[in-house]
């Protein structure tokens, strides 16, 4: 099972030494008077050893007490039992991170708008933009002071930057994000690693309590009334995910039929490119466009108007903020996306009310309330 931890003591202190909390050195203690056994003597002398070594060769040395974690890519990774500074190189990870422990993040891996960070609380929104795999260089790691580095399990290991980081000395752990199904187990992975297992448990119950209400919802529709949905995904609207494809995932789980019904070998992205004419062909039910400003430029386009679901008001868009709903990032918001789509598709089926909905995600995630003003800017 992929997750687990073993506590790993690479060198054992003399009993009572280590301080609360678990990590650093053992704290230096005034007694009246210390005697040393002799295997005490050599133990003291090792352990001096290895710290003048670290210090006088600046370099990163593994914890006095450290453990063993097996991540989602099932490679068991020594950590740092105490992690105070985490740099996360991949978007999704980084939004989970951001609600389970924003305090040990020290950057977000790409740079948050000024409206972004109106729609989160202050210690994500302060977050400084460190950069990516894609924005930044493994050197440039080397003088952050990071305890631990995590990197989004895409399509399986080996991941090119996370084993540059490994290399220098930086262990590096494989999250996954994708599918949605997977993001509960990713919240446990995570909570495991920074000692917060009870603050990440709510987080994935919400994530599939979610899952399988959408599940019963989605079953209990005939086949006869799935309706047919086009996922625009481009400026233009002319480009859409195939399904079976994650990036499109959304429309399936919430009980949508894609009409894209297109072979991909790649699960993670299967963008295809679309003209107006097939669309006429498939003549899907409802249109969502992945933004706002897709669904305003289909709306007002005259070569549009010719499909149905433009002609009787079927066009819709995922919210945008503080992220996108549906993905690109990939994250937890997507439970959001999914309870809004059901209700969209199927407002008597699935009940979803937007603006309790949203508040209670937030209350549960980012310990957050929004005010009236910000949920009529999500609403529209």
């Amino acid at each position: 099972m992929t997750g687990t931890t073993e506590s790993l003591p690479l060198v054992p202190p003399p009993a009572g030494s280590v301080p609360a909390g678990g990590g650093g050195l053992p704290e230096a203690r005034r007694q009246p008077k210390v005697v040393l056994t002799a295997a005490g003597r050599r133990a003291a002398g090792a352990l001096a050893a290895a710290v003048a070594l670290c210090l006088a060769l600046q370099i990163g040395c593994a914890p006095l007490w450290a453990r063993e974690i097996t991540d989602m890519a099932g490679r068991t990774v020594t950590v740092p039992d105490d992690i105070r500074r985490i740099y996360v190189a991949y978007d999704p990870p980084a939004i989970f991170l951001s609600a389970l422990a924003p305090d040990l993040m020290i950057g977000f891996p790409f740079p948050l708008t000024p409206e972004a960070g109106r729609f989160l609380p202050p210690a994500v929104a302060g977050l400084p933009t460190i950069g990516g795999a894609s924005r930044t260089t493994p050197e440039r790691l080397l003088g952050l002071g990071i305890d631990v580095a995590i990197a989004w399990n895409i399509r399986g290991p080996p991941d090119q930057f996370a084993a540059q980081v490994t290399a220098m000395g930086i262990p590096t752990l494989m999250v996954d994000a994708s599918p949605f199904r997977r993001y509960p187990e990713a919240f446990r992975f995570l909570g495991r690693l920074v000692h917060r297992e009870a603050r990440a448990e709510r987080l994935a119950r919400a994530l599939e309590d979610t899952m399988a209400r959408l599940d019963a919802t989605v079953g209990a529709i005939p086949p006869q009334q799935r309706l047919r949905v086009y996922y625009a995904d481009a400026a233009d609207g002319l480009k859409s995910q195939c399904a079976g494809a994650f990036r499109g995932e959304v429309v399936e789980l919430a009980g949508g039929f894609n009409v894209m019904q297109c072979n991909t070998p790649d699960v993670m992205s299967a963008a295809v490119a679309v003209g107006l004419e097939t669309l006429l062909r498939l003549d899907p039910d409802v249109i969502v466009a992945r933004t706002p400003e897709i669904a305003r430029f289909i709306d007002q386009d005259p070569g549009w108007r010719h499909l149905r679901a433009v002609r009787e008001r079927r066009l819709y868009a995922f919210p945008s903020l503080p992220f996108n709903w549906a993905e690109r990032p990939h994250s937890q918001f997507k439970m959001l996306a999914l309870q809004w789509l059901a209700n969209v598709l199927y407002p008597d089926f699935f009940r979803f009310d937007f603006d309790r909905g949203v508040q209670d995600f937030y209350r549960l995630f980012y310990d957050m309330e929004l005010t009236d003003d910000q949920l009529v800017r999500l609403r529209n």
